[in-house]
């Protein structure tokens, strides 16, 4: 059986030529925005990187310098030069921030149920042994980060849900459900009280009966329990966001 895609392995794939900049940007700044590439990781080298990207130098410089603008990574000379994310990256997150209309809510939502239901529903019925020690361990660090920083959380809960992606073997449902995380994590950021213990621990709960039916390898009961959860945290926004999205309906 073939090693599945890792969510890292998707962030350095080859792109289409058309577009390769805001793709670059685009690529790089959800990777960064879900902890991918975590606080303070050193990029590959300019021209390995652009090599790997199948893209020409000049052309992952414009993206980079983008990137930079915006705060993500930062560019140091000297001893240890490189490409870094910048350590304080909860900053540049922090205003990249806005909440969306109900429609484009529901937009994601319904996307979100088509990804990551799916994604549930192979990885109960591909995953090995091992693959489903790695989702049990995922859904420990979340559980586990419940009580701590909900920038922490975040990171966590992300990795729970991409590892669920990884094990399908799919690269597509790798890179779909990195997207999902990383605009849901924005919408998430912006809303007040999202970050207290009690809806975290309600968001977490949510991945027991997630787990529960992967290791069963019950493909069907994966993917309800999934979309079960995807509903719920609609729910949690909605909620969060005074009822005004629902009331706009």
């Amino acid at each position: 059986m073939s090693t599945p895609p890792s969510a890292r392995a998707t962030v350095f794939a080859p792109l289409q030529v058309e577009g390769a900049v805001e793709r670059i940007v685009r690529r790089l700044g959800e990777a960064i925005g879900t902890g991918v590439l975590q606080p303070g990781e050193r990029l590959p080298p300019e021209l390995e990187l652009a090599d790997r990207l199948d893209v020409a130098p000049m052309t992952l410089r414009q993206a980079l310098a983008i990137l930079r603008d915006a705060g993500y990574v930062e560019t140091r000379r000297g001893r240890g030069a490189g490409t870094f994310v910048v350590d304080d990256i909860a900053r540049p997150l922090a205003q990249a921030r806005r909440i969306p209309t109900r429609d484009e809510l529901r937009d994601l939502i319904d996307w979100r149920r088509a990804v990551a239901g799916e994604a549930a529903f192979l990885a109960a019925a591909r995953a090995s042994n091992e693959a489903r020690t790695l989702i049990a361990d995922a859904a420990a660090r979340a559980e586990s980060s419940a009580f701590g920083d909900f920038a922490g959380y975040r990171l966590a809960d992300s990795g729970f849900h991409l590892a669920v992606a990884e094990t399908t073997g799919s690269p597509r449902l790798v890179a779909a459900e990195t997207a999902v995380q990383a605009e849901l994590g924005e919408i998430l950021g912006s809303l007040p009280g999202s970050e207290s213990v009690e809806a975290v621990r309600a968001s977490t709960m949510g991945h027991t009966p997630i787990l529960v039916a992967i290791l069963q390898a019950d493909a069907p009961a994966a993917r309800d329990a999934m979309v079960a959860h995807v509903e719920a945290t609609y729910d949690w926004i909605v909620g969060l966001h005074l009822g005004r999205l629902a009331a706009d309906a």
